[in-house]
């Protein structure tokens, strides 16, 4: 297959180097010609249980690939809408484009690009830390699961293909057929942990040893499962279950930081629009009220346009 991923951020780098590690090319698509370059001088390196550096193609013009069997996208949810203008000379009429990006909302965007049956969405377990560029630590494994947006059968015959790669990578994978129950269950997870670990600095297991936060991520969960339920999105947990689905990701991933704190740490834009944000957009929508979600945005958003500042003693605090 011609595979093409878009960003080589963790998870970019992470699934590029699984997939050349275990003998299967692939290409990433970076928009700056800088780090492309390095990228392709000092490689990628993905550390964990064991230590590799891959060498996959990096390349700036898409034109230089030409059309690709799949387009996997791995960019931050903001970054979207940039990224799919840019892949226009990768996509072919066989060409299908999967999203494994936090949050809700992607297929959307991709469909100004590309047909509804050429648009697969998924999501991952995986987990990776990016310690440096194209450095990135392997943090966790887990289930990737896959499907399409248009219950197309030629689509979920590539899947079928693609998930038996990704599985032959490292990334065990199954194809099912309603991906949106498994999208939201991860939506609902991250709405749980993000905007609480961003605004508070704590790791994902350090949630679980504060009263506050503990209570904060039990409203959070449970405003979007609400929300679910009056979507018509079939979870297939109740409220209890998927609060404990939460709680033991942040036992399993506990010394993780969330890929939003580490957004914060490193001065970018967070998914917050795309995550607790999409949660208050559809109650809006549909009538169901989010004031915890709701709140937990605007901080987030004030923090992010204030640039997380902190005043020092220094300063001049007198009224």
């Amino acid at each position: 297959m011609k595979i093409t991923i878009i960003g080589p951020g963790a998870m970019g780098c992470l699934l590029a180097g699984s997939l050349c590690h275990h003998g299967h090319p692939v290409s990433v698509l970076d928009y700056r010609e800088d780090r492309s370059r390095r990228l392709r001088e000092t490689g990628i390196e993905v550390s964990g249980r064991q230590i590799w550096r891959v060498f996959p193609e990096v390349v700036v013009e898409p034109e230089a690939l030409g059309p690709q069997d799949w387009v996997i996208v791995f960019v931050k949810a903001a970054q979207t809408s940039d990224a799919v203008r840019r892949i226009g000379p990768l996509i072919g009429p066989g060409t299908t484009v999967l999203s494994l990006q936090n949050g809700i909302g992607h297929e959307s965007i991709l469909s100004e690009v590309v047909r509804p049956e050429q648009i697969a969405l998924g999501t991952t377990a995986q987990g990776a830390t990016l310690l440096a560029e194209g450095h990135v630590r392997h943090a966790g494994t887990g289930s990737t699961v896959l499907g399409s947006v248009a219950h197309d059968p030629e689509t979920k015959k590539r899947l079928m293909s693609l998930a038996g790669l990704l599985t032959s990578a490292g990334w065990p994978s199954q194809v099912v057929e309603d991906i949106y129950p498994h999208i939201w269950r991860k939506l609902i997870i991250n709405v749980g942990i993000n905007a609480i670990t961003v605004l508070t600095g704590l790791t994902n297991g350090e949630l679980l040893q504060h009263q506050e936060s503990v209570y904060l991520q039990e409203l959070a969960v449970t405003e979007a499962w609400h929300l679910s339920k009056k979507k018509g999105i079939n979870l297939g947990l109740g409220l209890k279950e998927t609060i404990e689905t939460v709680r033991s990701v942040c036992k399993a991933t506990s010394r993780n930081r969330s890929s939003m704190l580490q957004d914060r740490i490193k001065g970018r834009v967070t998914e917050i629009e795309y995550i607790n944000g999409a949660i208050t957009e559809w109650g809006e929508r549909l009538g169901v009220a989010t004031p915890v979600n709701r709140a937990l945005t605007l901080l987030v958003r004030l923090n992010s346009r204030l640039g997380w500042r902190v005043p020092s003693l220094s300063e001049d605090l007198s009224l």
